[in-house]
């Protein structure tokens, strides 16, 4: 059956309209109902941007961001999101981001609110060795307003047809909720609906995805995305959640990990990331440039939802915390104050304590940590402060 046969009485093509007759005088109305069966649907495979498949493995089994869809990265603050973003820009424009588009460079439109062009952008960009002619800067024109900004849902068909025009892969918006008209109240889960929804229309007939940026809320909970700042219409839009997260490993060493906290229309459970956030000098016409850069390490089992569970855990286990923390003192007291991190933690077992109550007790007690030695030879050393409250 074709569309048109579908189409209700009194539809003769344009906006569809339906007579009736109310009394004697007929009125037309510029809105209908089109029913069309689920066998006239055509069925589509997912597509992923990026895809960390391993060789072997079931195809697309460990599928990350879909093509085509709004994607949030969030984190709190510091943790590297924007370099990231950057990062990803950069593996697109140069066709190395495993995935669809692998092999392909294609272009990327960056919209940042918060960090300057030529200040941080375009040098964490040079950085990570993006192809700069395929990155682009969106500013808007309007002869009404000569300082007006990028705004949703106003501008959302301008982008979606510079989008298409353009053959770009993704659309960066850092941080998202920036981005959104400001008469529209960004906790208003409705309002925020209607001005994203126009946009993720836009990302499916236009063919790019949306990486969105957001922060996290200081409010407790281990939740990824129950914590993510603004509003809760991002949990029915999204596609995907990756999401940013500092902890601290056995050793003492800080360690900062990034993992797939929604999937949609994927796996979840997938492994996390471990990565780093290095210092870069950028060569300019006026002098070095200091900037920094997203880099992807090894696959960790450890994930974002795992850190906030374990700092959120005190008050779930708040007698274990006590108990924990009245051992570490007493033994840090009778070592002269200060001790190996790895051997705390050995004898912590011995006497029923876990790693992770021994890290929040580290945390109850204001412990300082200190590395020591290089290699093999590192060690992180636990010291007791000059002033102990133990409350």
């Amino acid at each position: 059956m074709s569309e048109p046969d579908m189409w209700p009485t009194g539809w003769e093509g344009g906006e569809p309209h339906l007579t009736v007759v109310q009394g004697d005088t007929p009125v037309t109305q510029k809105r209908g109902l089109l029913l069309r069966p689920a066998s006239g649907i055509k069925i589509r495979p997912v597509r992923w941007l990026w895809d960390t498949t391993p060789e072997g493995a079931t195809p697309t089994s460990h599928g990350r961001i879909p093509m085509h869809s709004l994607v949030l990265a969030a984190g709190g603050p510091g943790l590297g999101k924007s370099q990231y973003a950057v990062w990803l820009t950069a593996q697109i424009t140069r066709g190395l981001l495993p995935g669809e588009l692998y092999g392909k460079p294609r272009p990327v439109i960056y919209a940042a609110a918060e960090d300057s062009w030529a200040y941080t952008i375009a040098p964490r960009l040079i950085a990570a060795d993006a192809d700069m002619d395929l990155v682009f800067h969106v500013t808007v024109q309007d002869d009404e307003q000569p300082h007006a900004r990028l705004s949703l849902p106003v501008d959302t068909s301008l982008l979606g047809k510079e989008a298409e025009a353009h053959s770009v892969a993704l659309l960066v918006m850092d941080p998202l909720l920036s981005y959104i008209d400001k008469t529209i109240n960004d906790y208003r889960a409705a309002e925020v609906r209607q001005a994203l929804e126009p946009l993720v229309d836009a990302a499916d007939r236009h063919r790019f995805t949306i990486l969105g940026l957001a922060h996290f809320t200081k409010a407790g909970g281990s939740d990824p995305l129950a914590r993510v700042a603004g509003s809760g219409a991002f949990g029915q839009l999204i596609r995907c959640l990756i999401a940013f997260a500092r902890h601290e490993d056995e050793q003492g060493d800080d360690r900062l990990v990034m993992s797939l906290e929604k999937n949609n229309l994927g796996r979840l459970g997938l492994p996390s990331h471990e990565y780093t956030i290095q210092p870069v000098t950028i060569a300019t016409p006026e002098g070095p440039s200091y900037v920094s850069r997203f880099v992807l390490g090894p696959e960790v089992t450890t994930s974002v939802r795992d850190v906030m569970r374990a700092e959120t855990e005190p008050d779930i286990g708040r007698e274990e915390t006590n108990e924990a923390s009245v051992w570490l003192r007493d033994y840090l007291t009778d070592l002269g104050g200060e001790a190996d991190a790895k051997e705390i933690k050995q004898h912590a077992k011995a006497a029923g304590f876990s790693s992770s109550a021994m890290d929040r007790a580290k945390r109850r007690l204001k412990l300082t940590s200190t590395n020591t030695g290089f290699g093999k030879e590192k060690r992180a050393i636990w010291s007791l402060p000059t002033s102990l409250d133990t409350r």
